[in-house]
């Protein structure tokens, strides 16, 4: 085969204007569209990196709120749960306060109505006391009234302190209180015994109070000397409402 060199060159030359043609007016269009296109793609990737980016700060944003929010409740809860707790403590203070006081105050009223019945008991006690007294003294002689009880009032005056004795015998205004009008002899009796204890003898005045029943009392400006019936009724009633009172 005999090759034709000038065909060869020419087609060389032709091949090589088309590699020339191509690059200039195909390659490097496409080469620059798809330069573009690498850009445009390279930008939307840059545009959703920094939008992903920005929604995940975002959702951490909206995760810290609601974690504070969360936070922030939990602390009202625990805010409301601690003033629940003592509010429910003052009121069950005061409601136990407020039992307390009913009970103090249902103690203090059956306190005073066992006192009170105590004291009429003692009242109802002393009343019979007195009659039975009375009835005993109408069956005995009318000067047992009087003479049994000049010893125990002349002793009365023996038991007083020196200063309260000289008082009494310094003093002018004695009186002596009997349950009935008192006879000579009586009267003579009474001035004797005193005189004795007395160390002197002692002017006095007499008055009736048939509420001695029984008995004789000394009074003056100083003080009082009782030997009565009505005293020692008195004393029994004023140790039945000590005993009858509240115990301990």
């Amino acid at each position: 085969m005999k090759l034709d060199w000038s065909t060869l060159a020419l087609q060389t030359i032709n091949a090589l204007i088309l590699v020339w043609l191509l690059a200039r007016f195909l390659f490097r269009p496409v080469a620059k569209i798809m330069a573009e296109r690498q850009a445009s793609a390279n930008a939307l990737m840059s545009d959703a990196k920094a939008a992903k980016l920005a929604a995940q700060a975002e959702r951490d944003t909206v995760q810290a709120e609601r974690e504070q929010i969360a936070a922030q409740r939990a602390q009202t809860f625990a805010r409301f749960e601690t003033e629940a707790q003592a509010q429910r403590a003052t009121l069950l203070a005061a409601a136990q306060e407020e039992v307390s006081r009913h009970r103090a105050q249902a103690s203090a009223e059956i306190a005073r109505e066992r006192a009170a019945q105590a004291e009429a008991a003692s009242a109802a006690t002393l009343r019979l006391a007195v009659d039975i007294a009375g009835k005993l003294l109408d069956q005995l002689p009318d000067g047992m009234r009087v003479t049994a009880f000049i010893a125990g009032l002349a002793n009365g005056v023996r038991l007083l302190s020196p200063a309260a004795r000289a008082e009494m015998a310094a003093d002018t205004s004695l009186r002596l209180i009997a349950p009935r009008a008192l006879s000579a002899d009586e009267r003579a009796a009474c001035a004797a015994a005193l005189a004795t204890m007395l160390g002197r003898r002692v002017e006095f005045t007499t008055e009736v109070d048939r509420a001695l029943i029984a008995g004789l009392e000394l009074s003056g400006t100083h003080g009082v000397v009782r030997n009565s019936w009505r005293d020692q009724l008195e004393q029994i009633h004023g140790g039945l409402l000590r005993d009858d009172g509240p115990k301990r």
